[in-house]
């Protein structure tokens, strides 16, 4: 008899328990975060004709810099520089350990008897030069930010150089600025438009008379 009266009770705890949790409200769970759209930059990638990688920076002499490292910076030619030269015939680099300051004399491109002195983008020590781009420096015209990079420096000062170069939106105003500079020197003389299609000329230079090479080039390179 104890039994049954024990086994009842727990019966009806059993049942008052059941309908007290259904009308105890229940918690309510929070909706999963809605996805966040994320921003993303429209890459920058051609502006009027000419190749401009928006996460590289580069000099108003047009040469770019890519920090690799927490030192170490790449360091090349511009797609502009590459197609306003065009058939670049040699590649003069500094050697190994020399000290580039930045905004300064960093190598030098020659077209024939041609020569045109570029600045650097950056400031350190020489660390490594592309030896490929030295035998054929005509393969910086198919990849001058990729295999047609030149040198590596090690800039103690890399970050503070970096913030002097222009990058982004800035960048791709700066190269529509020198896009629209190099139109109105050449195809205001020469009657050629510079740009087919959807990229610019290979080779500029090609256009313009030979004695007007030096003056064009140390103009669009501040030199």
């Amino acid at each position: 008899m104890v039994a049954i009266l024990v086994l009842a009770t727990f019966v009806v705890f059993v049942v008052v328990d059941y309908y007290m949790q259904r009308r105890r409200p229940q918690p309510v769970q929070a909706a999963a975060p809605a996805e966040e759209t994320e921003t993303i930059a429209i890459p920058l990638s051609v502006v009027g004709g000419f190749k401009l990688p928006a996460n590289f920076s580069y000099h108003p002499g047009h040469t770019w810099a890519m920090k690799e490292g927490r030192q170490i910076v790449r360091v090349g030619l511009d797609d502009f520089a590459v197609r306003l030269v065009g058939e670049i015939g040699q590649l003069e680099l500094p050697e190994r350990g020399r000290w580039l300051r930045q905004g300064e004399h960093g190598w030098t491109i020659t077209r024939g008897t041609h020569r045109f002195e570029m600045l650097s983008p950056i400031e350190g020590e020489v660390v490594d030069i592309n030896q490929e781009a030295l035998k054929d420096p005509s393969s910086l015209l198919g990849d001058p930010y990729g295999n047609g990079w030149l040198l590596a420096v090690n800039a103690p000062a890399a970050d503070g150089n970096l913030r002097n170069l222009v990058r982004g939106r800035l960048a791709q105003r700066w190269m529509e600025e020198s896009v629209a500079a190099l139109h109105a020197r050449v195809d205001s003389h020469t009657g050629v438009y510079l740009q087919d299609g959807g990229g610019a000329v290979a080779d500029v230079l090609a256009e313009v008379p030979e004695e007007r090479w030096d003056k064009l080039v140390r103009e669009m390179f501040l030199t």
